[in-house]
């Protein structure tokens, strides 16, 4: 692609490893500045390291934990301090919280809303006055297949993904005007060391007999399709969910 990022900044959350890594490199080798995050070190460092030895210099990084208000502050502090424009937002932010709906605790459902929807509304407001100053911005909101369908145990993690749609939805109402597009991405089934952790090889075996293409996504696809949302490219796309799961969800 040639999606024409050289003059724009992005910030990528949770972009060390997994789909967030995937889309920081698709973005960084289309041009486009970026700050990625982690609330690890080591994973920090990793990152560095793989994208500096395949010669991609134009990025930051940022330990940080968004998974409080304070470290949400902190990241868009340390963006604003690195420069004057943020033109990008990708909210990769959020994970599995599985468990039966009986057995849900408030602490459960307080910490899961927080993590995949509060805080993102939270950064979110605090980049808008920036994009509303240039009259341009692409914010996209990683939200899951099961933001869009939901199954046993995902009351969580529906809940919340369900919710962060609803936000982009409202969002792009309201901010299309001033040259901003909002748009919600659902991954399905993708190979990442997430993935893998929770399914298994057994579970991902049984998940692939259900997509129709009969095998798990790839970040790069998911990054792909990302990077053409956040590019100028994109000029009428707003206010959806498009679900990225070969099939999975519509049959």
């Amino acid at each position: 692609m040639n999606l024409k990022l050289d003059n724009k900044f992005a910030i990528v959350c949770a972009s060390t490893k997994g789909l967030g890594f995937a889309v920081a490199k698709s973005l960084l080798n289309e041009g486009c500045e970026v700050l990625i995050c982690s609330s690890k070190e080591a994973n920090i460092s990793r990152a560095n390291e793989i994208l500096s030895n395949e010669g991609l210099k134009n990025f930051h990084s940022l330990k940080v934990d968004l998974s409080t208000n304070e470290g949400v502050v902190k990241l868009f502090k340390f963006a604003v301090s690195k420069s004057k424009r943020i033109d990008i937002l990708v909210n990769n932010c959020g994970g599995p919280d599985q468990g039966t709906f009986d057995d849900v605790n408030e602490e459960q459902l307080i910490n899961a809303f927080n993590k995949n929807l509060k805080n993102i509304f939270t950064l979110t407001k605090l980049v808008l006055p920036i994009m509303k100053a240039n009259n341009w911005g692409r914010i996209v909101n990683l939200t899951s297949i099961f933001g869009n369908i939901s199954k046993e145990y995902r009351a969580l993690y529906s809940s919340s993904k369900f919710g962060l749609d609803g936000m982009t939805a409202a969002l792009s109402a309201e901010v299309s005007e001033f040259g901003i597009l909002a748009n919600s991405v659902g991954p399905g089934f993708i190979d990442t060391d997430l993935t893998r952790s929770v399914l298994g090889d057994k579970g991902i075996s049984e998940i692939k007999k259900g997509i129709p293409m009969k095998r798990l996504g790839q970040a790069s696809e998911i990054a792909s399709l990302v990077s053409w949302l956040v590019s100028e490219e994109n000029t009428y796309i707003s206010g959806q969910n498009i679900m990225i799961d070969g099939g999975f969800s519509r049959v």
